[in-house]
C-alpha cells in the first residue's frame, strides 16, 4: 500500500492506493467526517453503514464518511483520496477516453466529480494525446493524482530548486506540492490520469446556478 500524506496542506488531504492485499492499508485515525474520492482499476466494494457502493473496472466515485470507517474489498487497486473536514455529494460513474474540454497544449479533461459550491474540491480526469511536451506551470493548492493508462514523465522542480524527473506508469501515484513548477510528457504512448483538487475557482453560488439561471418570474 503506498500513500501520500498532506494533512498539513491548506486543505488537509492524502491519498493512497489500496491493494487486494487487505491488511496493508489502515484507516487513518483522524479521518472522521471526511470525503472520499475514489478511482477502481479492478472490482472494487466499498461498505458503508448505509449502503455498499460496487466500483467496476474504470469507474469513481465520491462518498461521505461519518465516524465509522469504511471496508473495501478489492481484486487489483482502489486509489482514494481523503479529505478532512468536507462533506461532498455521493456520486458515481465511468472515466471516458479522452476529455470533453479543452487543457493546455493539446490536452483535455473532464470534471468527474463536480464542486457543489463555488471553491469546493473535485476529482477530475486528464488525457495526454502521445507526444506531449506539456509547458511548465504551477497551481496554488496541492493535487493528488494517480496514472489510470498510458505512461509518461513528470518533470519537477523541488524545494531546492532541484529539476527532477518521475516515470509514470499506470498505478503511480503523485503529489503536486503548493506552487510547485512541473510539467507532464509523453512520447509513443497517450496517458490518462484522474487527480484530486482541492479547491479551485469553479461552481455553483446562490445566485448563479443552473436551476435559476433562464428562470424568469412571470408578471
Amino acid at each position: 500500500m503506498n500513500k501520500i500524506e498532506q494533512w498539513d496542506s491548506m486543505y488537509p488531504s492524502s491519498a493512497f492506493m489500496i491493494t487486494s492485499d487487505r491488511d496493508s492499508f489502515a484507516w487513518p485515525h483522524s479521518a472522521g467526517y471526511c470525503s472520499v474520492y475514489a478511482y477502481s482499476f479492478g472490482d472494487s466494494t466499498i461498505e458503508l453503514p448505509n449502503k455498499t457502493i460496487e466500483l467496476e473496472a474504470g469507474q469513481f466515485c465520491s462518498f461521505f464518511v461519518k465516524a465509522k470507517a469504511p471496508k473495501f474489498t478489492v481484486s487489483d487497486e482502489l486509489f482514494i483520496v481523503i479529505r478532512l473536514g468536507y462533506k461532498c455529494q455521493n456520486i458515481q460513474g465511468d472515466v471516458e477516453d479522452q476529455g470533453r474540454l479543452t487543457y493546455i497544449d493539446g490536452c483535455s479533461d473532464s470534471i468527474l466529480v463536480y464542486p457543489p459550491r463555488l471553491g469546493d474540491p473535485s476529482l477530475n480526469f486528464l488525457y495526454f494525446p502521445k507526444h506531449i511536451d506539456q509547458s511548465y506551470h504551477t497551481h496554488p493548492s496541492i493535487r493528488l493524482g494517480c496514472i489510470i493508462s498510458g505512461e509518461g514523465m513528470s518533470d519537477y522542480y523541488d524545494s531546492t530548486g532541484k529539476l527532477c524527473q518521475m516515470t509514470l506508469t499506470p498505478g503511480s501515484m503523485f503529489c503536486l506540492e503548493e506552487n510547485q513548477n512541473h510539467r507532464f510528457r509523453t512520447d509513443g504512448r497517450e496517458m490518462r490520469l484522474v487527480v484530486y483538487h482541492p479547491d479551485g475557482d469553479f461552481g455553483p453560488t446562490d445566485h448563479n446556478h443552473l436551476m435559476k439561471n433562464r428562470t424568469y418570474l412571470s408578471k
